[in-house]
């Protein structure tokens, strides 16, 4: 009995020293994503993408989505709107990505992640006719293009 306190005890110690010997591990924290629109504007000339939309893709009828792209009439500021307005893939969108071609050769991009029903981009458009591209990426790493169309300019005085 004498001796059965003591090996206790020394057991206890030997693990109390074991568990506080290691390195200590602090995980990374996990970085959240963020809602909201991250610019990334790239002046460059108009060839590379140019003013004419291309072919939409095709997209599978469960992923559909609608975006709709409307532009501001005032001239002092005449911003490019894209909207998500849902759809059955609603849910599988991962990034939606608008681009802008703007007449006077300047391209500007934004990004959101996980948009939901009324999420909008706003782009800086011009007092001409400017070119809008939409692409969608879905959580299963497939994106498409869903948009691409020219967007005029419309004074509210004509």
């Amino acid at each position: 009995m004498k001796v059965l306190l003591p090996l206790i005890l020394i057991c206890i110690g030997i693990l109390l020293v074991a568990g506080c010997s290691g390195p200590i591990f602090t995980p990374a924290p996990t970085p959240t994503p963020s809602p909201t629109p991250t610019p990334l504007p790239t002046p460059g000339p108009i060839p590379p993408l140019g003013l004419e939309p291309q072919p939409t893709s095709v997209v599978p009828p469960y992923q559909r989505v609608v975006v709709q792209v409307t532009k501001n009439t005032v001239a002092i500021d005449p911003w490019v709107s894209v909207l998500f307005a849902g759809g059955a893939g609603q849910s599988a969108v991962r990034v939606m990505t608008a681009t802008i071609v703007r007449s006077d050769g300047l391209t500007e991009t934004k990004a959101t992640l996980y948009p939901e029903i009324g999420t909008t981009i706003l782009l800086s458009g011009t007092t001409h006719t400017d070119r809008v591209i939409v692409n969608m990426t879905y959580t299963n790493g497939a994106s498409y293009t869903v948009k691409d169309e020219r967007v005029p300019f419309q004074s509210p005085n004509t």
